[in-house]
């Protein structure tokens, strides 16, 4: 059982008499009075009229304020209609006519108000081409049968022969289609909101004046002498969809509908023939092409340019996302470079650490040993200081006799002197080994940290080498858990390079730091007899090659890298080492100081349990 819920269908029938409704309900009649008697004046001789604009005008009332149309179009048909009919038809049929002619106007615009909002939509028809062709199509279609509707109510009463159908049909059916193509749109646009209509150019009066200027010297060579250049009428308009709007175009195009029909039923033009069938004929489909061809490309122009416009928005939207996407990455990149300079930091403090330790343990050696010998020293020194002082009194003493040098002999005794005498010496020169000790490793700090690193000096790599071994230094000797590992150096005749030495000396530490864990982690693994019968060696190769570069190969034969390890090794961020062990840095760093700092090479190769060997090639000059 199907049920109809009528209060949703209430409000789109409810004829709101509203201001609107009452002034359609006043003005319509009137229109569709003086609408009629135009069209009935400019007719065929026959009574046949070729122009019926009444219907354009219903369709663009009823979509424009919708139901409540239509009982202005019904008081107006009946009005107009009973006047009209009355006087034609004297037979007992008249008030059916009427009523039919009545009601096949209100179901026109009714039906073709539906269909237009199912199939196209709320929308206006007349601003998208597609939307053209598919509102003529429903025009087309609703009014064919509704005009066979009526003929064949008029061939029935005997108001026309049968004999006369196809004309009667075809003279009612060829211009309802085209009469509402042409006054619906300049009715709808002329009331439509201007917000989304194309803007005039500059020049716009002068261009409509020569526009109605030609269409009146065309229309007067075609309709009033013998030359059938009615058609070259269109090139003015198709001037006026691109250069002005739907709205001057679509009055243009009934202008010279009007003069066309004017002419044609008075018997001018090429469009007159004997038969009016004929006539009819050429002059709908003139008005046919002129109307379409204006209003579809009127839509194209307005489509590309309200895409324009979208386009033009969508450009300043996409400007305004990338100025905003350009400042986030900015504020990205920003912090980036904070975290890289946190990062690199960092890695210098894990170097520096490095470092530390290793001038800790090489300084501390000779600093303990001083340290210990400063209390021998101190006390050699003061029995030697109170010895010389009882000397120097003894010595003032004016009865100076062997009492006094007994005195000297027991404090001679008492400090030992031999034994100062012998011992004092070596003490001093240990303490001076010490103290030069010292004086190498800061050295080495010094030639290590480059505080000019910023600048580009001549240097001996050589020196940086050395200096990054001695910090080192403790790693290499064995202990309790660690092995020996041996140094090679084979150094080849260098000259002085340019370089950031300080961070080339970074890199060195990398190297060798990683080499050094390398061995040890293959230490781990080995038993204790191969760990005795096992020598690990680090070995540091230098040469000059192609006398501009320098080649440093430091190599190792620690327990190698697999191949998912030598893929990612200049990966920031990669490490094998245990969380807090390593930043992961030190060999993406080094590889951007060889790279991009000095414009070498750093390359590497690794075989997993034999070893790995690490290849710096640098210019010697920048």
């Amino acid at each position: 059982m199907i049920r109809l819920n009528f209060k949703k269908i209430k409000p789109q029938i409810c004829f709101c008499f509203d201001q609107p409704a009452i002034l359609s309900l006043i003005i319509l009649p009137i229109i569709h009075f003086i609408l009629v008697n135009i069209s009935t004046n400019i007719a065929f001789d026959n009574g046949v009229s070729a122009f019926w604009p009444s219907a354009g005008v219903y369709v663009a009332g009823i979509l424009r304020l919708g139901w409540r149309f239509l009982p202005a179009i019904i008081f107006s048909e009946l009005l107009v209609n009973s006047w009209l009919y009355t006087s034609v038809y004297k037979s007992n049929y008249a008030f059916l006519i009427i009523i039919l002619v009545t009601c096949i106007s209100t179901f026109d615009s009714l039906i073709i108000y539906s269909l237009k909002n199912r199939f196209i939509g709320k929308k206006y028809f007349y601003d998208n081409s597609t939307d053209i062709f598919k509102f003529l199509l429903i025009v087309a279609g609703e009014s064919f049968f509704t005009s066979h509707i009526a003929i064949t109510f008029f061939a029935l009463t005997n108001n026309v022969p049968w004999s006369d159908y196809q004309i009667s049909w075809l003279s009612w059916w060829l211009p309802l289609p085209l009469d509402i193509l042409l006054i619906t749109p300049p009715i709808l646009v002329w009331t439509q909101n201007p917000k989304k209509q194309k803007p005039l150019p500059s020049s716009w009066r002068i261009e409509l004046f020569f526009m109605l200027f030609l269409i009146v010297l065309i229309s007067q060579i075609s309709f009033s002498g013998s030359y059938a250049i009615e058609y070259t009428l269109l090139p003015v308009l198709i001037w006026s969809a691109f250069r002005l709007r739907l709205k001057e175009t679509s009055l243009l195009t009934l202008l010279i509908t009007v003069i066309a029909i004017v002419g044609t039923t008075q018997g001018s033009g090429s469009f007159s023939r004997k038969e009016t069938l004929e006539s009819l004929i050429l002059l709908q489909s003139f008005i046919g092409v002129f109307a379409l061809t204006t209003l579809v490309l009127s839509a194209t122009i307005k489509e590309n340019w309200w895409a324009e416009i979208q386009l033009k928005q969508a450009n300043e939207n996409l400007e305004e996302r990338v100025k905003k996407r350009t400042l986030e990455l900015q504020e990205t990149l920003a912090e980036l470079q904070l975290t890289q300079t946190q990062i690199i930091q960092s890695e210098k403090m894990s170097s520096l650490g490095q470092l530390v330790a290793g001038v800790a343990h090489e300084i501390n050696n000779p600093v303990n040993f001083i340290y210990g010998n400063i209390t021998y020293l101190k006390e050699y020194i003061e029995n030697l200081l109170n010895l010389i002082s009882l000397y120097q009194q003894n010595q003032k003493c004016d009865n100076y006799d062997n009492s006094h040098n007994q005195e000297i002999q027991n404090m001679t005794a008492t400090i030992d002197l031999n034994f100062v005498m012998d011992d004092l010496p070596k003490i001093i020169n240990s303490m001076e080994v010490g103290t030069e000790r010292i004086r190498d490793i800061v050295r080495a700090l010094r030639n290590f940290s480059r505080m000019d690193e910023a600048e580009v000096k001549k240097v001996n790599i050589h020196d940086g080498i050395e200096s990054t071994l001695l910090i080192l230094q403790h790693r290499l000797k064995a202990n309790a858990d660690e092995p020996e590992i041996k140094v090679i150096r084979d150094y080849g005749d260098l000259p002085l390079v340019e370089c950031y030495a300080g961070q080339l000396n970074q890199v060195f530490m990398n190297i060798i730091v990683n080499a050094i864990d390398a061995i040890e982690e293959s230490h781990i693994q080995l038993s204790k007899v191969e760990r005795k019968e096992n020598l690990y060696i680090i070995k540091i190769i230098t040469s000059l090659i192609e006398n501009n570069w320098i080649e440093i190969i430091l190599s190792d034969n620690g327990k190698g890298m697999p191949e998912h390890i030598k893929n990612h090794i200049f990966d920031p961020f990669f490490t094998t080492k245990e969380i807090g062990k390593g930043t992961g840095m030190g060999m993406a760093i080094s590889y951007q100081i060889i790279t991009e700092k000095h414009g070498g090479k750093l390359e590497f190769n690794s075989q997993l349990g034999q070893g790995t060997e690490f290849k710096i090639t640098i210019p010697v000059k920048q």
